[in-house]
C-alpha cells in the first residue's frame, strides 16, 4: 500500500511540475507572440497567445523529429511529450466558466471527407484535448467555410465570425485544428454608467483627444515597479478567479518601453490593497492576425516548409503535410458593467504544393496608452493581451 501511495504521490507531482512548466511557458509565448505581432500593428491590439498555443500544441503531437523540437521550443512547451500531455490533461478542465462568469474553450478537428487521422493522435486530441472530429469536403469551398465558421459562431457566442474564408481552402486541405475562446463577465464592482465622460486621452505627447471614460472608485490590488516606470491595477471579475490586469506607464508615451520587457511585466507583481480613484477608457477592439511569419520569428519553420515539414503523427496514412496557414481573430469589448472577449484559432494543414491600507486615495488615470492581459486565476494562464493606444471604441 505505501508502494503504491509513493508512486500515487509521484505521478501527482510530476503532473503538476509540467503544469507549472506550462504556465511559466504561457508568459514567455504571451511576451514573444505579442512583441511579434505589433512590430506590424500599430494602433489597438487584442490577441489571445494561449488560443494560438492550445492548437498549435495539439499540433506539435502529431508532429516528429525536428518540427516537433521547433514546435516545443517556439511555443514554450513543456520539454517532453510526456510533460505536454500531462500539463494539459489538467489545464483543458480548468478552462471553464462557473455561476459568476462564463468562460469556454473548445476544440476542434475538421479532416477532409473519406480521410482518417491517426489512432493514437485521434485519442490524444479526444482524452487530452477534448477535441471533437469531423470529416468535410474542403473541395466545396464555401460550405466547408460556412460549416467551421458556424461552429466558430456558436462558441464564442457569435463574436468571432468569418474565420474562414473559402480561399483557404482547395484541393489539398487535410486538415483544419481549430480552437475557439469566449468569456464574459461582470465586475465585481461596476462602474457607474453616469459617471462615464469624455475625458482627454494623450496618443501621444503631443496628440489627444476626447474619448468615453469610465469612473470608480474602490479597494483594488495596486503596485508600482520602479524599475519599469509602471503602475499595476488588479480589477477582478465577480467571483474573483478572473481578473483584469491595467498596466500604466508613467510616461505618456512609455507603452513602447513597456512592450519590449513584456517577460518582466508579466509576472506577479508586490500588490497591496489600496483606495483607487479610477479612470478607465470604455473600449472594444477587433483584431485579425495571419500569425505564419510571427511564428517563424519565434524559430517554427519547418512546420510550415513542404519540403522539411513532419507531421506524419496527423493523418492514417502517410501523406506529407504542412501547416499552411495560422489565422486568429479576436475580440474584447469593455464597458461599465464588464468585459465580453473572444478569440479563435485555426491551423490548416494542406498537402504541401511544395497588505490593506486605506489611508490615501491613489489616482490610476489611463488617459495614455497602456497594456492589459485577463489572467484566469484557477489554471494560472494569461487568456488575452492587449493594447489601448489610439482612442478608439
Amino acid at each position: 500500500m505505501k508502494i503504491l501511495l509513493l508512486i500515487m504521490f509521484a505521478a501527482v507531482v510530476c503532473a503538476n511540475d509540467a503544469l507549472r512548466d506550462l504556465q511559466q511557458g504561457n508568459i514567455k509565448f504571451t511576451s514573444s507572440l505579442y512583441q511579434q505581432i505589433i512590430k506590424d500593428s500599430p494602433g489597438n491590439v487584442i490577441v489571445s497567445p494561449l488560443s494560438v498555443q492550445l492548437i498549435l500544441a495539439l499540433t506539435q503531437l502529431g508532429a516528429k523529429g525536428d518540427t516537433a523540437l521547433e514546435l516545443t521550443k517556439g511555443l514554450h512547451l513543456p520539454d517532453t511529450p510526456e510533460k505536454v500531455k500531462e500539463a494539459f490533461k489538467i489545464l483543458i478542465p480548468k478552462l471553464q466558466g462557473n455561476q459568476f462568469y462564463k468562460l469556454n474553450s473548445a476544440n476542434k478537428i475538421y479532416i477532409k471527407e473519406n480521410y482518417s487521422i491517426n489512432k493514437e493522435f485521434q485519442n490524444l486530441a479526444q482524452d487530452v484535448f477534448d477535441a471533437g472530429l469531423e470529416n468535410i469536403d474542403f473541395v466545396d469551398t464555401v460550405s466547408a467555410s460556412e460549416t467551421i465558421n458556424k461552429w466558430v459562431q456558436g462558441k464564442t457566442n457569435d463574436k468571432i465570425k468569418k474565420l474562414i474564408t473559402p480561399d483557404m481552402l482547395n484541393a489539398m486541405t487535410r486538415l483544419i485544428l481549430v480552437n475557439a475562446l469566449y468569456f464574459n463577465a461582470n465586475w465585481s464592482s461596476p462602474f457607474d454608467t453616469y459617471g462615464t465622460s469624455k475625458r482627454t486621452f494623450f496618443k501621444s505627447e503631443k496628440d489627444e483627444i476626447k474619448v468615453d471614460t469610465m469612473h470608480l472608485t474602490e479597494t483594488l490590488k495596486y503596485a508600482e515597479n520602479k524599475d519599469l516606470d509602471l503602475k499595476f491595477l488588479e480589477i477582478p471579475y465577480e467571483g474573483d478567479d478572473v481578473s483584469f490586469t491595467v498596466v500604466l506607464p508613467n510616461q505618456k508615451e512609455g507603452l513602447s518601453a513597456l512592450e519590449g520587457r513584456l517577460n518582466e511585466v508579466l509576472m506577479p507583481q508586490n500588490y497591496s490593497y489600496e483606495r483607487v480613484n479610477l479612470f478607465l477608457p470604455k473600449f472594444k477592439i477587433e483584431s485579425t492576425f495571419k500569425l505564419i511569419p510571427a511564428l517563424k520569428e519565434l524559430g517554427i519553420k519547418k512546420a510550415f516548409d513542404g519540403d522539411q515539414a513532419d507531421l506524419s503523427g496527423l493523418l492514417s496514412h502517410g501523406e506529407p503535410l504542412v501547416i499552411s496557414d495560422v489565422i486568429q481573430k479576436a475580440f474584447i469589448n469593455v464597458t461599465e458593467t464588464g468585459t465580453e472577449a473572444a478569440a479563435a484559432t485555426a491551423a490548416i494543414l494542406a498537402v504541401p504544393y511544395s497588505s490593506i491600507t486605506y489611508d490615501r486615495v491613489i489616482l490610476v488615470d489611463a488617459n495614455r496608452p497602456f497594456f492589459f492581459f485577463i489572467t484566469h486565476k484557477a489554471s494560472k494562464e494569461i487568456l488575452l493581451v492587449g493594447r489601448f493606444s489610439a482612442g478608439q471604441k
